[in-house]
C-alpha cells in the first residue's frame, strides 16, 4: 500500500498502481458491503449480530493484511481513518486493554508498519503487528525474558517487515499486540538442494514455529516456492506437519485440495 496526495493505493510497486486501485474501493467498501448483509436484522435476529464473511462459520475472522510500502508513520493516519468504516460498525478484532476479543475482521500490519505506533496505546488496539520471525528464533532464552530490545540490530536502522518503529523501550511482541510472526522463506530457510529438506532446514522451521507459538503469534512463511509442484508440495506438507499456522499460495485451487496434505486434513491458507 502506497499513499499518494493523501489517498492509499494499493499495489506490489509503483507500477502496478492505477486511479481506481485504492484501499477503499478494493478492500474497505467491498469488506463493509459483505458484513452489513450477513449481519442485517431480521425477524430471525435476536439482539445484534457479529457475524463474518463466511456463511458456514461466522465466528471465524477474515484477516486484513496491509502491507506499509511507504513511511509507516506517515501511512499510519490513512489507515486508521479509513478502517473508520469497519471500527464503527464493531467489525474489527481489537484488543481493550486485558483481553483480545474476536471480531469479524483482523487487521495486521506488515511490510513498515510502525511498532510504536501500533503500541502506542495500551487500552485498544485494532491494528496488529506482523513480528518478524526469524528474530525470535535467534535469542535462544525462555521466550519470559525476550524484549524487543534483544532483538534491535543495526538491520532495525533500514527498517523492513517486523523491524519498524522498533526501540530499546518497546514491549515484547505478544498476542496483545501482534498477530503473525513472519519471514521469507527463501531468506531463512533456502533452496531444497535434491528436492527434499535437509535436517538443519527441518530444525530452523520447527524452532521458529515454536517461538511464534510460544508468544501466542501465528507463523508464517512467504515467498514458498510455486513450482516446480512437486517441490511446492512438499514444501506445503512440510510446513503443515511443523504446525506453521497460515500458507501464502498463489495457486488456491491446487491448495485447497488435500491430498498434497496428507492424511486427509485441510490446512488454512
Amino acid at each position: 500500500m502506497w499513499l499518494y496526495d493523501e489517498e492509499l493505493f494499493v499495489g506490489h510497486s509503483t507500477s502496478s498502481l492505477t486511479p481506481n486501485r485504492t484501499f477503499r474501493n478494493l478492500y474497505i467498501n467491498p469488506l463493509v458491503e459483505i458484513l452489513d448483509r450477513q449481519n442485517q436484522q431480521t425477524d430471525f435476529t435476536i439482539g445484534k449480530t457479529r457475524n463474518g464473511v463466511f456463511d458456514e462459520e461466522p465466528e471465524q475472522t477474515l484477516i486484513l493484511l496491509v502491507d506499509f510500502k511507504t513511511d509507516g508513520s506517515e501511512l499510519w493516519p490513512y489507515v486508521q481513518e479509513q478502517i473508520n468504516a469497519l471500527r464503527d460498525r464493531n467489525y474489527l478484532a481489537y484488543y481493550n486493554g486485558q483481553e483480545l476479543v474476536n471480531g469479524p475482521i483482523t487487521v495486521v500490519g506488515t511490510g513498515n508498519t510502525p511498532f510504536d505506533l501500533v503500541t502506542a496505546n495500551t487500552t485498544y488496539r485494532d491494528i496488529f503487528f506482523d513480528a518478524p520471525l526469524e528474530k525470535l528464533y535467534e535469542r535462544p532464552e525462555p521466550f519470559e525474558k525476550h524484549s524487543v530490545r534483544s532483538f534491535i540490530s543495526k538491520e532495525a536502522e533500514a527498517p523492513g517487515q517486523g523491524l519498524s518503529g522498533i526501540s530499546p523501550s518497546s514491549e515484547p511482541f505478544a498476542a496483545n499486540n501482534s498477530y503473525y510472526a513472519s519471514v521469507d522463506f527463501r531468506g531463512t530457510i533456502g533452496f531444497l538442494w535434491g528436492g527434499s529438506f535437509s535436517k538443519k532446514q527441518i530444525k530452523r522451521i520447527r524452532s521458529q514455529v515454536e517461538s511464534a507459538h510460544q508468544r501466542g503469534l501465528k507463523a508464517r512463511y512467504w515467498n514458498t516456492p510455486g513450482w516446480p509442484k512437486h517441490i511446492r508440495n512438499q514444501v506445503w506438507r512440510e510446513l503443515f506437519k511443523q504446525g506453521v499456522d497460515y500458507l501464502n499460495v498463489d495457486n488456491l485451487k491446487d491448495a485447497a485440495r488435500t491430498d498434497w496434505a496428507g492424511r486427509g486434513e485441510r490446512p488454512r491458507t
